[in-house]
């Protein structure tokens, strides 16, 4: 049954100009409805990330390497890139769907190798904007310089499975993400941690936090820097400072849970951290359980860095934060939203992933309730099967891409239902920083 939900919805996808016309037109309700953010070369809802469906399910049924490669061709076929690149956007977003789409050796090589150079000379530019603040000490952190999205982390996480040839732009990575860190001083004159950032949290809240934030959640926050260094330390690929870094984020997150100590929020308000600091446990309620924000994320970063430095007690508080997101009333069962970014899909991936590591077998119980009720939000009368929740959660809006689509739900609910499918050298969990 689920395995026919997944096949549904790639017939639905597979041809790549009818689905763009469907999503683009203007005249077409779901386009009215959901102010599609489309682009050719987005991992979100672009070719990028539609194609990243079929790149994941042709490793273990090969006719859908040829949907998948024509999704490839869509993206780079007299495409403008967009004005800002990173994993979820322009040629980032393109070099991780081929990654993801090599079922054997030397597929996409020639392609591959001029990506991972635009890939390369990106990272070393992101570096480069933000070395001066970084030495000097200052504070005022861009999410976008470093987070999974579209900053350091999410290409980090690209050039580490690149392999050997950009282990130097890698390291350099990972060196900001070391010195990102340290101490800091904001406008006050004030120590802070180095992730202090005066961004707005989302682009419909402009105006931002008065007086700056500290983000915590995996999209656009610290958990992002910290899967990264983790994952790399697993890998074999260190830089000076690297496990105090992680050590140093780790402790930073354990001391800014909910009152409850089993849940993170969003942000962490500049008030609220000098609080903190000063030794008063800030009052912050947990506000989504998702990958984006929430408990999920935030548990499997924190799980990520537990199995990088051996530390089976940080795995047992995050393997219990996500299993309390899934007991509780208001948590998983009451989670509408089907993708990967805020909704079931995510908890579900994350899940699954979690359970599969040492320490987290409490967590294997909870995975099939999971899977029934992302099979259950599914409807063959929607164009893609998941409708997602619209901005405020009033509505529904029809989006066929990845982060918050149905190829994203569809992914995941092929994971949980066979997690030992074969999945090739670059898993479609990479791009979320799950793995």
């Amino acid at each position: 049954m689920n395995e026919n939900l997944v096949a549904q919805l790639a017939e639905r996808l597979a041809d790549p100009a009818a689905l763009a016309a469907r999503v683009t037109a203007v005249d077409t309700p779901e386009r009215a409805g959901t102010h599609s953010l489309w682009h050719a070369q987005s991992l979100a809802d672009g070719y990028a990330g539609v194609g990243l469906l079929f790149a994941a399910l042709a490793h273990g049924e090969p006719r859908y390497a040829r949907v998948a490669h024509a999704h490839l061709s869509a993206a780079v076929s007299g495409v403008r890139r967009p004005a800002r690149e990173g994993l979820y956007a322009g040629l980032p977003a393109v070099a991780f769907t081929a990654m993801a789409a090599v079922t054997r050796p030397g597929e996409y090589a020639a392609l591959l190798t001029k990506l991972h150079g635009r890939v390369a000379l990106l990272a070393r530019q992101l570096v480069e904007e933000d070395a001066p603040r970084v030495a000097a000490g200052t504070g005022g952190a861009r999410m976008a310089g470093y987070d999974v999205v579209a900053g350091l982390s999410g290409i980090g996480r690209l050039l580490l499975a690149a392999g050997p040839e950009h282990r130097e732009t890698t390291e350099l990575v990972l060196a900001h993400l070391v010195a990102l860190t340290r101490p800091v001083t904001e406008p006050g004159g004030r120590t802070v941690p180095g992730w202090w950032t005066c961004d707005p949290i989302l682009l419909s809240e402009p105006d931002g936090i008065p007086g700056g934030h500290f983000n915590a959640g995996l999209a656009h926050g610290i958990p992002g820097p910290l899967a990264l260094l983790s994952l790399a330390h697993r890998a074999g690929t260190r830089v000076p400072g690297q496990e105090q870094a992680i050590r140093t984020i780790v402790e930073w997150l354990l001391a800014r849970r909910s009152p409850d100590g089993t849940g993170w929020p969003n942000i962490v308000p500049l008030d609220a951290e000098l609080a903190a600091a000063s030794g008063t446990r800030p009052e912050l309620a947990e506000d989504r359980a998702g990958w984006c924000y929430g408990t999920p994320g935030v548990a499997r970063a924190l799980q990520l860095a537990a199995l990088a430095l051996k530390e089976p007690d940080w795995n047992r508080q995050a393997v219990a934060a996500v299993a309390a997101v899934c007991d509780r009333t208001v948590g998983a069962r009451a989670i509408w939203d089907p993708t990967l970014c805020h909704g079931l899909a995510g908890l579900s991936t994350i899940v699954t992933l979690m359970a599969r590591e040492p320490g987290g077998a409490e967590l294997t119980a909870r995975t099939k309730e999971l899977t029934d009720a992302l099979a259950r939000a599914a409807d063959p009368a929607h164009p893609f099967l998941w409708p997602a929740a619209a901005p405020g959660g009033s509505a529904v809006v029809h989006r066929p891409g990845f982060l918050d689509g149905a190829a994203g739900a569809a992914l995941a609910l092929h994971f949980a239902t066979d997690p030992d499918a074969p999945r090739g050298e670059l898993p479609w969990q990479a791009a979320l920083l799950l793995c």
